[in-house]
């Protein structure tokens, strides 16, 4: 469930970053979208191989098969499994790269103005 959630929540930012984009035109759109699934994918790989390093087989299996008290531990084990936490490290860095991502993009852009801003107002005689 909570893997699912976190595939929700990237699609919903795809979806953002294709409308938020697709006004300066469609091709932008797809571009911000295509962007969006390169930073996944090759960032889910690196996730992946941190967790593995990390968390090795055999502390899984001493976590998985020790008694269990309360029945929330029993759900936390059940649903944090290695791809489940390489999703959450995933989706910590991609929200802290985007933040930093957007914010360089956007004041670029509010500082930049209109393209004829910039240009000298022609002498009226």
């Amino acid at each position: 469930m909570v893997a699912a959630t976190i595939f929700l929540l990237h699609l919903a930012a795809a979806v953002y970053a294709f409308l938020k984009y697709r006004k300066e035109s469609l091709g932008e759109g797809f571009l911000a979208v295509g962007f969006m699934l390169i930073i996944f994918a090759v960032g889910w790989t690196v996730a992946t191989m941190l967790t593995n390093l990390l968390f090795t087989p055999e502390w899984f299996v001493k976590w998985y098969y020790q008694p269990v008290q309360s029945h929330f531990w029993y759900l936390v084990r059940k649903e944090l499994n290695r791809d489940t936490i390489s999703l959450l490290i995933l989706t910590i860095g991609e929200a802290a790269f985007y933040s930093v991502f957007l914010e360089m993009g956007g004041s670029k852009r509010e500082s930049a103005g209109p393209p004829d801003a910039k240009l000298p107002k022609p002498e009226q005689k």
